[in-house]
């Protein structure tokens, strides 16, 4: 009696997880059925998108741009005729506007329904690396493009490195790169005359950095480091030296605490 009822517990058992495995399969299928019949439709319309004029490139709007002209900027976008705009690969598109030397970064998106707006930052000189031919120099150290013949040389040069001497010293070069763009920068905050305008920043592995004024043509060596406090220092040593009526040839501030000043012979 009790294998009989146990039996029939296990067939009740069995009957219920035939039915529970029946349900499941059931939701699946009815999961795929309603997932296929939603591409189906997605498809359909998506098709139906791409043949509709309404989606068709109709504007390219471009702002930020002030040293490239427009014209160039969409030779290098390479939309041709009036695609539609789903077609339209915004990545693609930075990375062409990107292989632009003067260009630092682009963002670009789609506007439905049919214009695409590109916003570009330009990448902004602020000195010219005089190498066997010159070429501007960012903020960042980046050396990004020759200086052009109609170009105004209104830029200080950073003279002392090669071509060679950037190939086979990168690590070194890029050093003095950036403790010049250093210097350079204390200058353009503390605005200390005669330094105000200078035309030059000479940069050399051994001594540092130095640089030249650009009327007077005095010298001023400034070492590696500390720039905003020698340009303090210096700023007292100008003004005894304009006191005295007296203009140096050359200052020396490598060394903050003994600054020498060499006067014309």
């Amino acid at each position: 009696m009790e294998n009989l009822l146990l039996h029939k517990k296990d067939r009740e058992k069995g009957v219920e997880r035939f039915q529970g495995l029946i349900k499941k399969s059931f939701r699946i299928a009815l999961r795929l059925l309603l997932l296929s019949f939603l591409l189906f439709v997605g498809h359909r319309v998506y098709d139906h998108l791409l043949e509709d004029r309404f989606f068709c490139l109709k504007e390219v709007e471009i702002k930020g741009c002030q040293k490239l002209p427009q014209e160039q900027l969409l030779s290098l976008i390479q939309v041709e005729g009036r695609p539609n705009l789903f077609t339209v690969a915004p990545g693609e598109i930075s990375k062409r506007l990107e292989s632009h030397p003067w260009i630092e970064e682009v963002r670009v998106r789609k506007v439905f329904p049919n214009k695409i707006s590109i916003q570009i930052k330009e990448r902004k000189p602020i000195a010219i690396l005089q190498l066997e031919d010159p070429y501007y120099i960012d903020s960042k150290g980046v050396i990004f493009a020759p200086v052009g013949e109609r170009d105004g040389y209104n830029y200080p040069f950073f003279t002392g490195l090669t071509r060679q001497t950037l190939e086979r010293e990168p690590e070194q070069s890029k050093r003095l790169i950036m403790k010049a763009l250093e210097l350079l920068a204390a200058l353009t905050q503390r605005r200390v005359s005669p330094l105000e305008e200078i035309s030059e920043i000479h940069m050399e592995k051994v001594f540092g950095v130095e640089c030249f004024t650009k009327n007077e043509g005095i010298e001023v060596k400034m070492g590696w480091d500390r720039f905003g406090e020698k340009l303090k220092r210096f700023s007292i040593i100008w003004s005894d030296l304009q006191r005295r009526g007296i203009t140096p040839v050359s200052i020396d501030c490598s060394d903050l605490k003994r600054m020498v000043v060499k006067n014309p012979s």
